[in-house]
């Protein structure tokens, strides 16, 4: 852009290849460098390996339990055939392992295992007895019948949360950028602002030496002096306060960033993204991509599901435990694993609730009314939202007229400031136009450095509101 051009002109260290940080090479360090960044990709990860980790459990699952061997001497009471008892000194060791393997049916809820064990028992009393026990083969089937399915709606609830963590790690990124860009244009203004202080200071100071010439030969009144001698010392007061602007920006950008910063060393974005936002089209991305929408879904989801349960509980519930195995117990090991004994067991147990005084209905009710809730509040949650893209979008493209006017406007007060300098020299316009011309030009310049910082702002926060690209034309994250 040919203001910025002019800017480099008049403040060169600013356009020095070599030293130059860019707002995109700032995002880029504040992403990766920065405590910020370093935060949202922790936190990401995080969700991450959460979610791998309730995956996996959907998994078949091996498992070897068991006991080391144990030791137990002790007086124990022994009852006799016809009632009576008496105490024994026994001593036993005992060990055992099993291995099974079990996986999670995720259509019912239910659970299916097959395993294996062997344990072994020696008792060291009297003569010394050891016996083994094997279960060679032991399946189990455990089926929750007409119960909530926790197991398969879990699963819905933690893939929306994976999706929600993957398009909010790039919201995060685009907050911070926006926070980047924001504190980038702070300390590209204060820079300016230093060097255009200066450059009054300097104007001043010869004016006021003009000045001194004129009122000693009695060309000027004293309140002329006066007036050039206090804009003179406005202007060194006002090099003191940007010189502390200055650093107070470096300190807050180099935080960003996770770096030192030199104001010396930013370089202003010349060239600005030529993009045209059409509301529809942004509006639609919104809602393609936004984590909003994901979190909408698992709070109506929560809420489906609770009213699930509370139907459920004012119904039949039963458990049905089904299991096969074959087992034999002998004093060898081979013994107890030659012709297994086959065991069999099948259960129903139930629950039917038959009088709960209007309780299990009036939470159904509850759950209704919470689900209603949700389902109005995502309705005007999507309202608000579609709201503040339009706006955004809208401000987007007036906010490109303004840059040119503003930099049109910027260009004519440079100039103006110029003519009515040149003037004063000769004598031929009054110190007040001069100041008047001055300030004009100091306000113009921040005028066109604020709508420039007020451009990428919004530009970066209609990246966030969208997560789209609008001049690359793609998606900022994957579906």
């Amino acid at each position: 852009m040919n203001k910025i051009l002019i800017l480099c002109l008049l403040i060169p260290s600013l356009c020095i290849a070599q030293e130059k940080l860019s707002l995109s090479e700032a995002i880029r360090l504040s992403a990766e460098n920065s405590p910020i960044g370093k935060q949202i990709r922790a936190s990401y990860q995080n969700n991450y390996w959460q979610f791998r980790a309730s995956k996996a459990a959907r998994l078949p699952q091996l498992n070897l339990s068991g006991s080391a061997p144990g030791y137990t001497r002790r007086i124990n009471q022994v009852f006799q055939p016809d009632g009576s008892f008496v105490f024994a000194p026994v001593q036993q060791a005992f060990s055992s392992g099993n291995l099974s393997l079990s996986q999670i049916i995720p259509a019912t809820g239910g659970t299916i295992s097959v395993g294996s064990g062997m344990s072994r028992g020696d008792i060291f009393s009297g003569l010394g007895t050891t016996f083994y026990q094997s279960n060679l083969l032991a399946v189990n089937l455990s089926q929750p019948l007409y119960r909530f399915n926790t197991t398969k709606w879990q699963w819905k609830q933690d893939k929306l949360q994976m999706q929600f963590a993957t398009r909010n790690q790039v919201e995060a990124l685009e907050d911070l950028s926006i926070n980047v860009t924001q504190s980038y244009f702070n300390l590209y203004t204060a820079y300016l602002q230093l060097k255009n202080a200066e450059f009054n200071e300097a104007i001043n100071d010869t004016i006021y030496k003009i000045a001194k010439g004129r009122f000693g030969v009695g060309k000027i009144a004293e309140n002329e002096l006066l007036q050039v001698e206090l804009s003179y010392t406005n202007a060194r007061n006002q090099v003191e306060q940007q010189r502390l602007n200055v650093i107070l920006a470096e300190r807050q950008l180099g935080i960003l960033i996770g770096e030192e910063v030199q104001a010396s060393k930013i370089s202003p974005p010349i060239k600005t993204p030529e993009v045209n936002i059409d509301p529809q089209l942004a509006l639609n991305e919104a809602l393609a991509n936004r984590s909003d929408l994901i979190m909408w879904n698992m709070n109506e989801n929560f809420a489906e599901r609770s009213l699930i349960e509370a139907k459920r509980s004012r119904r039949l519930a039963a458990d049905m435990n089904i299991s096969y195995g074959l087992n034999q117990t002998g004093g060898t090991f081979d013994a107890a694993t030659q012709n297994p004994l086959e065991s069999q067991f099948a259960g129903i147990s139930f629950n039917i609730p038959l009088a709960s005084m209007g309780q299990n209905r009036a939470l159904q009710k509850a759950a209704e009314a919470n689900l209603e809730a949700q389902q109005q509040q995502n309705l005007n949650n999507r309202y608000n939202l579609e709201q503040e893209i339009f706006a955004a979008a809208l401000q987007m493209n007036q906010l490109k007229s303004s840059l040119i006017i503003s930099s049109k406007a910027d260009t004519i007060a440079q100039k103006r400031y110029e003519v009515a300098r040149n003037r004063y020299r000769i004598g031929t316009v009054d110190i007040t136009n001069l100041l008047i011309a001055q300030n004009e030009k100091d306000q113009a310049l921040i005028t066109y450095v604020n709508t420039l910082r007020d451009y990428w702002v919004s530009y970066f926060r209609i990246r966030r509101l969208t997560l789209f690209d609008f001049e690359k034309s793609q998606k900022l994250v994957q579906q």
